[in-house]
């Protein structure tokens, strides 16, 4: 990749390096030993998050942090294929859709146990789907409640039923096209029953992966390979996640050699990276950013305030300023990759006479707009928010509005504060990461119910991204999707800003790095140098 800044990551790395070696020691030596039938690995692998994982329990979050540590403990019944995207065996062996879309029957691997000993079973696949309808029934936001959604406020979880021993029934009220690539997710790892009854799944996972839990918390996380495991072990025995903010501090652990990988490689360490040779890859686009408009608060329920905005912020420069080189300007909220594009498409360009004229004609009376904006964190959708945040709180200033800077720590609760349907956001800065495969995990989570994010009521719309979410794959799916892109040109809940790219760097001692899109890389498929 062309660098496009003078990295400033030289001068961090002399700053940093005693802060870093304090807080960088390696686990001791406590890995498993070997049972009679297999070698466990030894080597230790450090990778380095860009934020703290606000719990360990992937079903009530859908933070990457969260996910990715997860994943590497709890397994679903199918996993995503790394080229495709769509559902493969994983504690289910095999699979049957009813003819009308609304049983699944799965068939479970045999010999298969959880950490704590207990054998996986129907019985203990069930308990973890009756768990997550009761998160959803309390009206928690998360993975089940998107993909299991009803257009009435309900839900299409029917039930879970144990067939036998080995064999289960997944029941729904209404068919829904994405439910096997959806429970490809992390949300829907299985976690042992005891777990579950105990209340620890979100501080101590207990699940059938490769790695085990063995201490920590969101902020550092360190894993064993369990040495029952059904499957590959791979190359690592030990792995530690570890929480490193800044974006120059991950390039300064990576090159003084406290971490083996990071993941959100900044934009000023592009250019030092590929100077000293380490590898860099690079994910397919497959999130969206965007400047979100809550139409609960006066005057932005007025369409030309909507349209002033859009058309007073520069995404050309956005991303030009700070992006990675690949990132696309976003004019809908579907990554490319669906080639599900609007044919009518209404998002103003950047104009900003065209803003002050539509703002001096709209209801806008030169009240301040609160804008929130998250600090210390890179997101795979953003990693710059503060400096996001300046250069469109200043176009839109000189659009005619007046701005009052709303900073918060993301780890103080951000998403939650810019998600609250009683919050004072007017205007705020988030994005969406790809968690499977489908569209309608984009459409779904942000557009397919009342959202207190961006203050939209609007039963059509909804009642539109369930048709399209219950839709065979094909022309006519494409068709209804192309279409709610142009109704969300119209409405702006939000002004999509970018589909970025993201990196991740790892040093010499990794031979090949199973990367995703979706951030969610199992690291018993990491391979590692035997002679390092």
């Amino acid at each position: 990749m062309a660098p496009r800044r003078v990295p400033r990551t030289a001068a961090a790395l002399a700053l940093c390096a005693g802060l870093l070696a304090v807080s960088a020691c390696a686990p001791g030596d406590g890995s498993p030993a070997p049972t009679a039938s297999r070698s466990v690995p030894q080597a230790t692998f450090v990778f380095a998050n860009a934020a703290a994982a606000p719990t360990l329990d992937p079903a009530v979050v859908s933070t990457v942090e969260t996910s990715r540590i997860a994943a590497q403990m709890l397994e679903g019944l199918v996993r995503a294929d790394p080229s495709t995207g769509e559902p493969v065996p994983a504690l289910a062996t095999s699979w049957q859709r009813s003819a009308d879309g609304l049983t699944y029957t799965f068939e479970l691997r045999d010999g298969v146990r959880f950490h704590d000993g207990t054998v996986l079973d129907a019985d203990a696949v069930c308990a973890n789907f009756e768990r997550w309808e009761s998160l959803a029934a309390a009206g928690q936001r998360t993975s089940f409640a998107t993909v299991f959604r009803a257009a009435d406020g309900g839900t299409l979880y029917e039930g879970c039923t144990v067939e036998s021993p080995s064999s289960l029934e997944l029941s729904l009220t209404s068919a829904r096209t994405p439910v096997l690539r959806a429970l490809t997710q992390p949300a829907f790892g299985i976690a042992s029953p005891e777990a579950l009854a105990a209340g620890t799944q979100g501080t101590h996972p207990v699940g059938t992966g490769p790695f085990r839990y063995e201490s920590g918390d969101g902020t550092r996380v360190v894993l064993r390979a369990d040495p029952g495991y059904w499957g590959e072990l791979g190359d690592i025995g030990t792995l530690e996640f570890r929480t490193v903010a800044e974006p120059e501090l991950r390039y300064v652990a990576l090159r003084l050699g406290q971490v083996d990988g990071y993941d959100q490689v900044g934009l000023d360490s592009f250019a030092p990276l590929a100077r000293e040779g380490v590898q860099v890859f690079q994910r397919d686009p497959y999130s969206v950013s965007y400047l979100g408009i809550n139409q609960n608060v006066p005057p932005l329920d007025d369409p030309d305030v909507r349209e002033a905005i859009a058309a007073a912020v520069d995404r050309g420069a956005i991303v030009r300023e700070h992006y990675p080189d690949g990132t696309r300007v976003a004019d809908q909220f579907l990554p490319a990759r669906f080639a599900m594009d609007g044919t009518d498409l209404q998002v103003p360009s950047y104009n900003p006479q065209r803003a002050r004229e539509l703002l001096a004609q709209s209801s806008y009376d030169g009240e301040p707009l609160r804008f929130y904006y998250p600090r210390h964190t890179s997101r795979t959708y953003m990693q710059e928010p503060e400096k996001v945040y300046a250069d469109i709180a200043a176009q839109l200033v000189r659009a005619g509005f007046v701005i009052e800077p709303v900073p918060v720590d993301w780890t103080d609760g951000y998403v939650q504060q810019v998600q609250d349907p009683d919050g004072d956001h007017a205007l705020h800065l988030l994005g969406w990461n790809g968690g499977y495969r489908d569209p309608d995990y984009f459409m779904g989570a942000l557009f397919g119910g009342p959202s207190g994010e961006f203050g939209i009521d609007n039963a059509s719309l909804f009642r539109a991204v369930d048709r399209a979410a219950a839709l065979p794959d094909g022309e006519e799916r494409t068709r209804a999707y192309a279409s709610i892109n142009d109704r969300l040109s119209r409405l702006l809940p939000a002004v999509p800003l970018a589909h970025p790219i993201s990196a991740v760097a790892v040093d010499d001692s990794v031979t090949s790095f199973p990367l995703t899109s979706t951030g969610y890389e199992e690291f018993n498929r990491v391979r590692l140098d035997p002679a390092r």
